[in-house]
């Protein structure tokens, strides 16, 4: 004869844990969405060094407008892209570069209002006290 196991029904915190974890991983799965077309094909290796792009691009921008009396900034990240993208025989200007990546950089500025909306769902999900209200967050009903 087989046992009998009673499982006993999932209490309201149980129900409430549940909701918030499924609507903040669809939250989170609508923002990478939303972000797709910013980031296109960049594999995350190359979006992790952005950051220092932006900052030598800035410092030889400056330097560029100031008049360039002083010794150049260090650009050794973006002169390393410049080897690459241009081989034996592109043409490409590290001025160039410098500018690509600042427009590139300001968009991502940019993108960061929806990083902040996404942040307030995540608090809005956070502090839902019923599954209902958990799952009525969604990434459409903050960017209206």
């Amino acid at each position: 004869m087989g046992t009998f196991t009673h499982t006993p029904a999932p209490t309201a915190a149980d129900q409430l844990a549940v909701a918030k974890s499924c609507a903040l991983a669809r939250l989170n799965a609508d923002y990478e969405t939303a972000a797709r077309p910013l980031i296109r094909d960049y594999p995350e290796a190359e979006r992790l060094g952005w950051m220092q792009q932006q900052s030598e691009a800035i410092a030889y921008r400056s330097w560029v407008v100031t008049g360039s009396d002083s010794e150049a900034p260090d650009t050794s990240a973006l002169s390393a892209i410049l080897r690459g993208r241009n081989g034996s025989t592109g043409g490409e200007t590290l001025e160039d570069l410098s500018r690509a990546v600042i427009l590139r950089a300001d968009a991502m500025i940019q993108w960061q209002e929806f990083t902040g909306i996404r942040h307030r769902g995540e608090w809005a999900i956070q502090d839902a006290e019923t599954p209902e209200a958990a799952m009525a967050v969604t990434w459409e009903s903050l960017v209206v």
